[in-house]
């Protein structure tokens, strides 16, 4: 066996094994806990109240098992929705990625990023500051503006004045024949991408999907937990309490998941790595600049 399966064997045994680690499952623990007291107290009453026997008459196991097949529609429906939202954030960044190298392999072979340290500088920033301009964390963003020398307190948007800068200084390239017009124009390109990439990020930032969604998806979990019992208690007993906080383990951790999902750009532990993407697009303008002093 191969030591990279070894591995992953290695690391899906330590999540089954270790589960009760897990963000999610410690955050559910509460709710779990009111489930399994509340399916104890109806598989008792079912034991020891007559009137269950007329509710386990209306074979209420039928309507739970419709509404089960109706309700894995619906979370599918929020887990696929959000999860886009994740995977169209990823591609979006992997354009981002791509777009910085070729600006900065491009103005490195056409000027020179050491030749014009402030355009190279704006560069290397322009990731750290998208990050944290996603993340809305002004203290980021005055922190890099402050290693270039500028100051972010009456700006509103910090992305768009790295590229403005950095629009300024090709053009100024331009006028003063140090670029060709194709050199420009294929520079102009990739900051166009870049801007439209940023434009990208904030629509999935800024419109989120609807909150009453959601609602209506825990209002459904809740029904389904709480009628769970009634249908199946004379059929399982006692062992309904394990099967019940199962079932609602996977739906709710679902839901749970998908929230996290919802915002793509944060530092939950299922959030896009933001923070080893941006550094690796500054290393590699980095390399690109040094590859010239060898």
């Amino acid at each position: 066996m191969k030591l990279g399966q070894t591995k992953n064997i290695n690391t899906w045994l330590r999540h089954m094994v270790l589960f009760h680690r897990e963000k999610i499952f410690r955050q559910l623990i509460p709710v779990m806990s009111l489930i399994a007291l509340y399916s104890i107290i109806i598989v008792h009453l079912d034991r020891t109240w007559v009137f269950f026997d007329k509710i386990n008459n209306l074979n209420l196991g039928q309507f739970h098992l419709i509404f089960s097949f109706i309700l894995g529609i619906i979370i599918s429906f929020r887990v696929n929705t959000t999860y886009s939202r994740w995977w169209e954030g990823r591609v979006l960044w992997g354009a981002i990625v791509n777009n910085c190298r070729n600006l900065g392999l491009k103005f490195d072979t056409f000027i020179g990023l050491e030749e014009h340290q402030e355009f190279y500088d704006y560069l290397r920033a322009f990731p750290m500051v998208l990050k944290f301009h996603l993340r809305q964390d002004r203290v980021g963003i005055a922190a890099e503006f402050q290693k270039l020398g500028l100051d972010s307190s009456d700006i509103s948007h910090p992305v768009m004045l790295l590229a403005d800068r950095m629009y300024k200084i090709i053009n100024e390239l331009r006028d003063n024949n140090q670029l060709r017009f194709e050199q420009y124009t294929s520079l102009d390109n990739h900051l166009v991408n870049l801007i439209d990439m940023v434009g990208g990020c904030e629509r999935i930032l800024n419109t989120p999907p609807p909150t009453a969604f959601a609602f209506f998806v825990k209002q459904g979990l809740l029904f389904y937990a709480l009628i769970f019992p009634f249908g199946w208690a004379e059929q399982f007993g006692y062992l309904i309490i394990p099967l019940l906080l199962v079932l609602v383990y996977i739906l709710l951790g679902l839901e749970m998941l998908a929230e996290e999902l919802e915002d793509p750009f944060g530092t939950d532990d299922n959030d896009l790595p933001l923070d080893s993407i941006a550094n690796n697009i500054v290393r590699n303008i980095t390399e690109i600049a040094d590859q010239n002093k060898k």
